[in-house]
């Protein structure tokens, strides 16, 4: 079982690698997104209750290990399409207190339920077969609603682990987008003064601009080859005025990549140059 488990979350990642880089509008994105989480969800339910697992350890260890992986995805993009369509568009000093408030609230959360928050940052096992085993009764402890009501295919403690993990990486994104917000202002502010024709954005997909400078570093383009690449992303992101991020989280998308080319974006233009060249030699 552990392998037909192990494959279907290699699918499900691979899927919303597939959808992040599709070019598709955001919320068809989120929305194909979800639809083949519910889907891969549907699938590890079949797979699960058709075999029976070999004995308690088995069993704990898929409800606090292995199906969280799948409900922390469904969750965290839950999550960050209702902050991100909720978000304000006025100015950068709204978002940032609007990112702060959904920290706030996040950690309301964890606080909430500290006890056992404690507990999966420990890692531990204390009350395993208390919180994932399907039979067992976890009274006396303050708990979230499941809304996973089958029992045969949730424990108490599943779903709130997924959410741990889930918050977690909303924690992150969301102190990224302060960090950011925060810094690129007053840089952009002093190019766009200097000569507001020159000032550009880029508007293109942010992977894109990752797997672009990835190249530029690579290949040694800036300061004779001794720039890092986290020079020239916040090169990049204060004269493109573009917020990226933690580059390596972008890399790590580029390099998970299976439906599409591991370089997609860098063939694209070499195709698109190659196309202007023939053209004007064919003239």
């Amino acid at each position: 079982m552990n392998n037909a488990i192990q494959k279907l979350y290699d699918e499900l990642q691979e899927d919303l690698v597939f959808y992040a880089e599709s070019g598709a509008p955001p919320a068809s994105r989120l929305g194909s997104a979800l639809i083949s989480i519910r889907s891969i969800l549907i699938r590890l339910k079949v797979l699960v209750l058709s075999e029976d697992f070999a004995g308690e350890e088995a069993e704990i260890n898929f409800f606090k290990n292995e199906k969280p992986l799948f409900v922390t995805e469904q969750l965290y993009l839950t999550e960050y399409a209702t902050i991100s369509l909720g978000k304000p568009t006025l100015n950068d000093e709204l978002l940032v207190t609007y990112y702060t408030e959904e920290l706030r609230r996040i950690q309301l959360f964890i606080n909430r339920f500290g006890f056992l928050y404690h507990c999966y940052k420990l890692e531990a096992s204390d009350l395993d077969r208390v919180l994932f085993l399907r039979d067992a009764e976890p009274s006396g402890l303050l708990l979230p609603e499941n809304p996973d009501s089958d029992p045969n295919f949730s424990t108490s403690g599943g779903y709130l682990w997924a959410k741990f993990r889930a918050y977690e990486r909303l924690q992150q994104w969301l102190i990224d987008e302060i960090g950011s917000l925060s810094a690129l202002p007053n840089k952009t502010k002093q190019i766009k003064d200097e000569d507001n024709s020159l000032a550009l954005k880029w508007t293109g997909g942010v992977v894109n601009l990752v797997e672009l400078a990835y190249g530029l570093w690579l290949t040694g383009q800036f300061n004779n080859g001794d720039a890092s690449i986290t020079q020239i992303i916040s090169w990049l992101e204060v004269n493109l005025n573009v917020k990226i991020g933690r580059a390596h989280r972008r890399w790590e998308t580029i390099a998970a990549r299976k439906r599409l080319s591991l370089t997609r974006f860098l063939e694209q233009m070499v195709q698109a140059i190659r196309r202007r060249l023939d053209d004007e030699l064919s003239r």
